[in-house]
C-alpha cells in the first residue's frame, strides 16, 4: 500500500496531494516514499519531476516544519538538479497554528505549503521556488537597507520578478547597478572628474574609463567590483542551461548575482555621495 508509513488522515492528505500534483505538473517520474539521492539524507513522502531540470519534493506530515526539513534544507540547496519542497498538511493544522508561527517559519526558508480539507480539496497556502533560489524577505530586506528610496523600490521590482525566474530577476538588478553606473559617469563629466564621451559608449568602457581617473582612485574597489560584476551577471543570464546540474548552478549564480546587485549597489552609492554626486536612476 502506497503511504503505508503513515496515519490514515495523512494517507489521505498525500493521495489528494499527490493527484493534484499530478494534475498540475504531470505523471512524469514520480516516486513513493523513495530518496532522492545518497546526497540528500530527508526521503520526501514523493517527489515528481516538472519539465527537463527540477524536481518538487513533499513531505506530508501535520507537525509544521518537521526537523526533517530543517536539516534537509542546506543538501537540498547544493544538490545538482534544482528542488522545491513543499508540505503538506491538513487544513486544521494549518489553520491551527498559533499566529501562523509556524507557516511563517517555513516560508522563510523557502518551503512551500500545501493543504488537504476532510472533503479532499487540496490548495496551494503558499508557492514556492527551488531552495537554491530562495532569499527570504528579511535578507533581502537587510541587503537594501542601505539604498536610497528610489533603489529600493527598483530593487523591490527585481525581486519580485525574481520570486518567479531567477534569471529575469537577475537581469532587472544588473539593469539598476548599469542606470546607477552610467549616471555617476554624467555627474563625474559634469564636475569635471571624468572626460566627455558619446553616450552610447559601451558599459565596461565606461567603467574602465572612471576606474582609470585620478579623481575616483580613492574608489576602485568599488569600481572594480563594478566591472567584474557587469560581466559576470550578462554571462549568467545570457547562457542557457542544457543540464539539471548547469540549471542548478545557474539558480545559484543567480541568486549570487543578485545579492551581488544589491551590494554594490550600497557601494556604489556610497561613491556619489563621497564625490558629492547627486544623481538620478531610472530604469526600463
Amino acid at each position: 500500500m502506497a503511504f503505508d508509513t503513515l496515519s490514515e488522515r495523512l494517507r489521505d492528505v498525500a493521495t489528494h496531494s499527490l493527484a493534484f500534483c499530478k494534475g498540475k505538473y504531470g505523471n512524469n517520474g514520480v516516486k513513493i516514499e523513495q530518496g532522492i539521492s545518497n546526497s540528500i539524507s530527508w526521503r520526501p513522502s514523493y517527489y515528481l519531476k516538472v519539465g527537463k531540470f527540477k524536481l518538487i519534493a513533499v513531505e506530508v506530515e501535520d507537525n509544521l516544519y518537521p526537523e526533517s526539513l530543517k536539516g534537509a534544507a542546506h543538501e537540498i540547496s547544493h544538490y545538482d538538479f534544482p528542488i522545491s519542497v513543499y508540505q503538506a498538511c491538513t487544513l486544521e493544522a494549518f489553520l491551527g497554528d498559533p499566529k501562523h508561527k509556524k507557516v511563517a517559519e517555513l516560508k522563510k526558508h523557502g518551503f512551500g505549503i500545501i493543504t488537504v480539507d476532510d472533503e479532499g480539496n487540496t490548495v496551494v497556502q503558499s508557492p514556492c521556488v527551488p531552495l537554491a533560489q530562495h532569499i527570504s524577505p528579511d535578507v533581502f530586506d537587510r541587503a537594501i537597507s542601505g539604498l536610497s528610496a528610489p533603489l529600493k523600490v527598483a530593487f523591490r521590482s527585481a525581486y519580485t520578478v525574481y520570486q518567479t525566474s531567477e534569471t529575469q530577476g537577475l537581469q532587472e538588478a544588473g539593469q539598476v547597478v548599469e542606470a546607477i553606473i552610467r549616471a555617476i559617469g554624467i555627474k563625474a563629466v559634469n564636475a569635471g572628474d571624468l572626460m566627455p564621451r558619446p553616450t552610447n559608449q559601451a558599459l565596461a568602457n565606461r567603467i574602465d574609463d572612471m576606474y582609470a581617473a585620478q579623481s575616483l582612485a580613492g574608489h576602485r574597489a568599488a569600481l572594480g567590483g563594478a566591472r567584474e560584476f557587469v560581466a559576470e551577471f550578462r554571462n549568467t543570464v545570457s547562457h542557457p542551461a542544457h543540464t539539471a546540474k548547469l540549471a542548478a548552478e545557474k539558480i545559484r549564480k543567480c541568486r549570487k548575482g543578485f545579492l551581488d546587485a544589491i551590494d554594490l549597489s550600497v557601494k556604489l552609492r556610497s561613491l556619489a555621495t563621497a564625490k558629492g554626486y547627486k544623481i538620478s536612476v531610472h530604469v526600463g
